[in-house]
């Protein structure tokens, strides 16, 4: 009886368990300090592999929101701005949409022709789209027109550069209606020859950014 009682007091047995209890415990507790490490360590890998490919290959929806900023339009006179014109006029002539066109369409009743290249400089500096909207990261381009002969039709291509644009990366839209407006002012002074016409009224509408 007396065994029996000592046995369950035995202060090393006490002792025993109450080590064990604690180192149990101790470790319990870095191991869940061990995760929350992990865990934050985990996220913020992600959130910076997220952040720099966003960076770089922005979402359309983002580009529009928070567009990345370009540099001004460069100095046309430079040789590499002549360079980029050369380039772009290039890259003009293998449009998929021109080729195809050049390719499916009668020559015959159709011909092709670049407009404002026959206006005299004097003239040029001092019209919107010929002349002050001209250069490089602007209208780097001659408009590319391509118009059935009876001028019932036409296939209107204009390089549009980023230092046109209204919110960075986003076309200005008063500019996409004059260029509408010079469009459809060639067509129609071809028709009408010897009289003058002038813009009554446009309404224009968007279905998206350009």
């Amino acid at each position: 009886m007396f065994t029996t009682a000592f046995r369950r007091i035995n202060p090393r047995a006490v002792g025993s368990r109450r080590f064990v209890s604690s180192s149990s415990s101790t470790f319990s507790g870095l191991s869940r300090g061990s995760r929350t490490l992990r865990f934050f360590a985990l996220a913020t890998a992600v959130g910076s592999t997220a952040y720099t490919v966003g960076a770089f290959y922005p979402p359309p929806l983002l580009t529009y929101i928070a567009p990345r900023t370009a540099p001004a339009p460069p100095d046309p006179d430079l040789p590499e701005s002549r360079a980029y014109v050369v380039a772009l006029e290039e890259e003009l002539q293998k449009l998929p949409i021109l080729l195809k066109h050049r390719a499916t369409e009668d020559p015959e009743a159709w011909y092709e022709t670049r407009p404002y290249g026959s206006i005299p400089e004097d003239r040029r500096v001092n019209n919107l789209t010929a002349g002050a909207l001209r250069g490089p990261g602007r209208l780097a381009l001659l408009p590319l027109v391509r118009s059935r002969v009876d001028e019932s039709e036409a296939l209107v291509i204009v390089h549009v550069g980023r230092g046109l644009c209204g919110h960075d990366g986003i076309v200005h839209g008063g500019l996409l209606a004059t260029l509408l407006d010079e469009t459809l002012a060639r067509t129609v002074s071809n028709l009408l020859c010897l009289y003058c016409a002038v813009l009554d009224f446009c309404r224009s509408g968007f279905s998206e950014p350009s």
